[in-house]
């Protein structure tokens, strides 16, 4: 990382100073008077600084965030100063004739011959016949946009370099979620579980059997085709939850059933989020916090707004859980969640978990 931002602050100063290095007054004009080296080293100044704000602030704050109109809107204003600060240079670092001097090799009328000097004119001192302002003002916006180009230039490619890293960071740790999620909960032995659970309501003809088929039948769904996705309605991922809570339902009686309550409060059913991404922490709780044997329970709550979604768990905690190892391998599947919300919603969301007496609870806040 360190070679990395040095191997960048060196390109940045080779672009400067390949730009600037004609204009620096020992190779431009090497008999250069005080007045001309100031006004060259203050115009060089000038467009270093804007350089330096553009690869510093505006494209960290505009490009990197995709807003492109505030980022033109900040370099008319950056070129509006720069060409202030320009003219004002001009005004008191600048004398022409100091910067146009006479030509001595060029020989006088005297010396001429007298059938040439009749017809041609006598040599005159060089003159601007227009404005020299306006080529120097031409002058300094090219150049100033040229470091801009080559900058901007030079900082994108970082930048989709860093986002294709990313991308394939984050393709990476959903494979492994999706891999480790299948591997934990929708493993032969749970569907074992889960079709035993149907076998036996099968035998007692009970009217929830269809119902039970169903409900598998939709999370095998879910998961071989719409968990590939990188995105799906938040709808999508409720439903999944509830027949993940309600085929977890099945392997308890009315006598030790836990008390599960999962409500939901959202404005956009269509808001695309990650598949099984707020599964994992689900999963978790069904684990580690349902008893068969003591009263347990688990508070499951999904609110989203126009600025945020929150997802909170709140369960009991099962003493046949509560030991080191079984802590070790619940830390590793949060662990993994945790590396995907950094990858997908870095600097947006907040994770918070805290055990209070025999409370386990759960935080998850995604900013829009």
């Amino acid at each position: 990382m360190e070679q990395r931002k040095v191997l960048k602050g060196m390109v940045h100063l080779l672009i400067i100073g390949v730009l600037l290095s004609q204009s620096i007054p020992p190779f431009s004009r090497p008999n250069s008077g005080i007045t001309e080296v100031l006004n060259i080293t203050f115009t060089n100044i000038n467009l270093v600084l804007f350089y330096i704000l553009n690869v510093t602030i505006l494209i960290p704050k505009f490009i990197e965030k995709r807003s492109y109109q505030n980022y033109l809107l900040s370099v008319l204003i950056l070129l509006i100063f720069s060409l202030v600060f320009f003219y004002l240079i001009n005004t008191y670092f600048w004398n022409p004739e100091s910067m146009m001097p006479r030509r001595p090799d060029l020989p006088s009328t005297n010396m001429l011959p007298d059938r040439l000097s009749e017809n041609m004119p006598a040599p005159r001192d060089f003159e601007f016949k227009h404005n020299p302002i306006f080529f120097r003002t031409f002058s300094f916006v090219f150049r100033f946009l040229l470091l801009l180009a080559l900058g901007t230039a030079f900082e994108l490619l970082l930048l989709f370099d860093k986002e294709r890293k990313r991308n394939d960071e984050m393709e990476k740790q959903k494979a492994i979620g999706e891999l480790n999620f299948l591997k934990t909960q929708l493993n032969p032995h749970f569907l074992l579980n889960a079709l035993n659970n149907i076998y036996a309501l099968a035998r007692k003809k009970s009217e929830e059997t269809t119902n039970a088929i169903l409900l598998l039948s939709d999370m095998l769904r879910h998961v071989l085709y719409e968990a590939g996705k990188s995105k799906i309605p938040i709808k999508q991922e409720i439903e999944f939850i509830q027949n993940y809570i309600k085929m977890e339902k099945l392997k308890f009686t009315e006598q030790n059933a836990p008390n599960i309550n999962f409500t939901v409060s959202i404005i956009n059913t269509y808001y695309m989020i990650e598949p099984l991404l707020l599964m994992t922490l689900v999963e978790n709780a069904f684990k580690h916090g349902v008893s068969y044997h003591t009263p347990s329970f688990i508070l499951i709550s999904l609110e989203e707004n126009d600025a945020e979604l929150k997802f909170s768990v709140i369960n009991s905690i099962s003493r046949k859980h509560d030991n080191p190892e079984d802590k070790k391998h619940a830390g590793l599947g949060i662990k993994n969640l945790e590396n995907q919300m950094e990858l997908i919603y870095p600097g947006k969301y907040s994770f918070r978990q805290k055990r209070e007496n025999n409370l386990f609870k759960t935080f998850l806040t995604i900013k829009k």
